[in-house]
């Protein structure tokens, strides 16, 4: 398309001046860009061994609190170079809002979390501030439930069919898989947490919601009403005190984000801390979603089975 060739010919010229590099056009027939992990695990597990689609990782899953991300000039070329932009919604990626307006015609966009019913944010004092403005009032951890995920994974699927109907045989297949697994660790939580005596945690920051939905869990507290930003001494001895009259029976803290907060507040509340993984760091292999899933079961069994 000319539009596109004249607009990669263009951002080439300004990143050359940057000493960024040059556009390279990818060997696939297909290209994905997906915004962040868990995104890209669920493409990936739809893809599965359909060899014209390459699936790129827009963030990397070691660069930080995805709440808080600035692109860079290299992921304007991944978004560039794509047929296929898939995202979670719900304002996550409101740092991309600019740069997906500029994109050159063609460019499919897809939301992943499209018709999934959102909950309200609920520990976030200014939840505009917190999350970025496009995220309003809604909860955009749309993907720590797999009932949602299920959801997901059958838009990445419809997208994908769309896209490259000559697989779309082949993206069925594969997401029906997936989403078998999915649905099978979703009944194991649900049978599981049917025994739980003690349903209430406090977490990190705000993003088990959904999760907490689905196994019938209260959200106490959590440590962290601004992603990645320490509480204060008030905020933190309140959850203690909520804590000691029964309030929890443990915190949770996540990987990617500080620890030690929670873990003050766990110790001086006399309550142990176990770890909920929000899955946004870690591994790129398609088995580390489920994987994900079958070690929050296991934490969340050992703090709250009794």
């Amino acid at each position: 398309m000319r539009l596109r060739a004249c607009f990669t010919a263009i951002l080439s010229t300004i990143l050359l001046a940057c000493g960024v590099g040059e556009v390279v056009e990818g060997e696939a027939d297909i290209t994905v860009v997906a915004s962040f992990l868990p995104v890209y695990l669920l493409t990936e597990n739809v893809v599965g061994n359909v060899k014209n689609v390459e699936v790129e990782l827009l963030i990397n899953p070691e660069a930080g609190d995805v709440h808080n991300y600035q692109l860079v000039p290299g992921d304007l070329l991944k978004l560039n170079r794509a047929d296929l932009v898939i995202l979670n919604g719900l304002g996550l990626e409101g740092f991309l809002r600019d740069a997906l307006t500029e994109l050159p015609d063609g460019i499919k966009i897809v939301t992943a979390g499209e018709g999934i019913e959102p909950l309200p944010l609920t520990f976030h004092e200014h939840p505009g501030e917190a999350h970025g403005e496009e995220h309003g009032q809604w909860d955009p951890h749309l993907w720590v439930s797999p009932r949602n995920a299920v959801r997901m994974t059958e838009n990445i699927r419809d997208a994908l069919t769309e896209t490259d109907p000559a697989h779309a045989d082949a993206y069925r297949a594969n997401a029906a898989e997936f989403i078998g697994r999915l649905e099978s660790i979703n009944e194991k939580m649900r049978d599981t947490a049917h025994g739980w005596p003690n349903r209430a945690i406090v977490t990190n920051h705000d993003a088990f919601g959904y999760l907490a939905r689905d196994l019938g869990l209260e959200i106490a507290g959590v440590v962290m009403l601004t992603p990645g930003a320490s509480p204060s001494a008030g905020e933190m001895l309140r959850l203690v005190e909520m804590i000691r009259n029964g309030g929890a029976a443990a915190v949770f803290v996540e990987p990617g984000y500080p620890e030690g907060p929670a873990r003050s507040v766990a110790r001086d509340a006399g309550v142990p801390v176990y770890t909920l993984d929000p899955c946004t760091t870690g591994g790129t292999d398609p088995g580390h979603f489920i994987d994900v899933m079958e070690h929050n079961l296991e934490n969340l069994d050992a703090a709250l089975g009794g």
